[in-house]
C-alpha cells in the first residue's frame, strides 16, 4: 500500500493554498482555487504557476519566501487527518507494505513523521528527489513498488490529488482518492473510487 504525504496524511494543500491567498492579497489579487486545484500534487510546476501570476508582474519564485515564513509553522502544527491509523493498522493486519510516495523533502517528511507518531509505520519513503520525474510521472510510484518488493499492479496508492492519481494509474496501481478540501473539485478518473475519509478505506479493509 502506498500512500501520498500532502492532502492525505496532513492537510497541508488547504494551509498551502491560504497562504498563498494571503500573500497575493496583500499584493490586491485574488487567488481562485478553480484555477490551481490541479496544480497540486505535482511536483514539476513552477512553469505553471509562473503563468499564472505572469499577468500580474509575479513568479513563483518571487512569492516563495513570503509564503513559507507563514506557511511552515502552519504545517508544523497540523494533525493527522481521519483514518490514517487505521488504514495502516488495517495494512499491518493483512501483511501489506506499506510506503510513502510524495514531493515533500525527506527532512521535512521525516520531521512530520517523527511529531505524528508516525516514524515507525512505514516501511519506505521515497521522495521527489529520489527519482527523475515527478508525479503526474509513474516515477515515484514505481520506485515505491521496487523498494517494498511487489508488482506495481499489485499495490495499492491512496492519493487526494489529480496528478498524485495520474501518476500511480500510469504505474499501473490500483487507485482510490480522497480529495483534499482543495481537490474536491476536482474531476478525477470515473473508474476510480473516491471516499471523504480514510477512516472509509479502514472500515473497508477491516471487513
Amino acid at each position: 500500500m502506498v500512500f501520498d504525504f500532502d492532502g492525505l496524511i496532513i492537510d497541508s494543500e488547504s494551509e498551502v493554498a491560504a497562504c498563498v491567498a494571503e500573500v497575493l492579497a496583500a499584493q490586491g489579487l485574488a487567488l481562485s482555487l478553480e484555477d490551481v486545484a490541479h496544480l497540486f500534487g505535482a511536483t514539476d510546476t513552477e512553469e505553471e504557476w509562473d503563468r499564472l501570476l505572469a499577468p500580474h508582474g509575479l513568479s513563483l519564485a518571487a512569492l516563495r519566501p513570503s509564503v513559507d515564513a507563514i506557511l511552515h509553522p502552519r504545517l508544523d502544527v497540523l494533525p493527522l487527518l481521519p483514518g490514517v491509523v487505521e488504514v495502516l493498522d488495517a495494512a499491518d493486519k493483512a501483511g501489506w507494505g506499506t510506503a510513502i510516495a510524495t514531493g515533500t523533502d525527506r527532512p521535512r517528511l521525516l520531521g512530520h513523521l517523527a511529531r505524528l507518531g508516525l516514524q515507525d509505520r512505514f516501511d519506505v519513503l521515497v521522495t521527489r528527489p529520489e527519482v527523475e520525474r515527478g508525479k503526474p510521472a509513474p516515477d515515484i510510484y514505481l520506485e515505491a513498488a521496487s523498494r517494498l518488493g511487489t508488482p506495481a499492479e499489485e499495490c495499492l496508492a491512496l492519493e487526494d490529488s489529480l496528478p498524485g492519481c495520474a501518476a500511480a494509474l500510469a504505474a499501473g496501481m490500483r487507485v482510490i482518492v480522497c480529495p483534499s478540501p482543495v481537490t474536491a473539485r476536482c474531476a478525477f478518473p470515473a473508474e476510480v473510487p473516491r471516499v471523504t475519509s480514510l477512516a472509509e478505506v479502514a472500515s473497508t479493509l477491516a471487513r
